[in-house]
């Protein structure tokens, strides 16, 4: 087990809470965790793009000329490829760019994020992230007293209305509950906030996970 401390929204140290050493200190693959990320990147492409082919373009059902007698060479419609207006040959279509991620894997890439946020000092945990007023200023304060300047993620169980109205004006600052994040969240983040009792679920999660594979 490692300590670490948790602070209020002053950077003032209130308590310290035991981290699971197997969720907040596991090593990192990178290779593996590349594989991942860019499995997170890829499904969140929409794949829609899309061109038209003959079938789809409208008009052209008249031979534009004869087919002998002109010294030309033989067309069939105007909407063939050659033609302005004309179909597109080999154009992108629709198509899925899904990556399978199984549970195992994104289990393991939040560990080795966690990790790795913990290991570079930028992940902090929070008693609550409970403001006394709804005030945008408050939440500024909070990332002036830790120095975040850059991409700030806070994750939250459930966060609720007062804070997220408090958090969503600040600029390259977003909130997440747990069952909404991901391990590209986590590895995109400069600043990582967790409150306690989203620490304790993370830990809860993978303690579960490591009972049923001894099951």
């Amino acid at each position: 087990m490692i300590a670490i401390d948790i602070f209020d929204h002053q950077k003032n140290v209130t308590e310290q809470m035991e981290l699971d050493e197997t969720v907040f200190a596991a090593p990192v693959n990178e290779v593996f965790l590349h594989q991942v990320l860019v499995g997170y990147q890829a499904n969140k492409r929409q794949g829609t793009a899309a061109t038209k082919t003959r079938d789809l373009v409208s008009g052209g059902g008249k031979k534009p000329f004869r087919q002998k007698g002109t010294g030309r060479a033989r067309q069939g419609t105007t909407r063939a490829p050659h033609y302005r207006g004309g179909a597109t040959q080999r154009g992108p279509q629709p198509r899925s760019y899904r990556q399978g991620i199984t549970k195992k894997m994104k289990q393991e890439a939040f560990r080795q994020c966690l990790s790795m946020k913990k290991e570079e000092g930028t992940l902090f945990v929070l008693k609550n992230l409970e403001f006394p007023e709804t005030k945008t200023k408050l939440g500024a304060g909070l990332l002036n007293a830790f120095g975040a300047d850059g991409r700030t993620l806070f994750v939250d169980v459930e966060p609720k209305q007062d804070t997220l109205l408090t958090l969503r004006n600040l600029d390259k600052t977003s909130i997440v509950p747990v069952n909404s994040c991901s391990p590209l969240d986590l590895f995109e983040s400069d600043t990582l906030f967790l409150t306690k009792a989203a620490v304790e679920l993370f830990q809860q999660r993978y303690t579960k996970q490591r009972g049923e594979s001894h099951e």
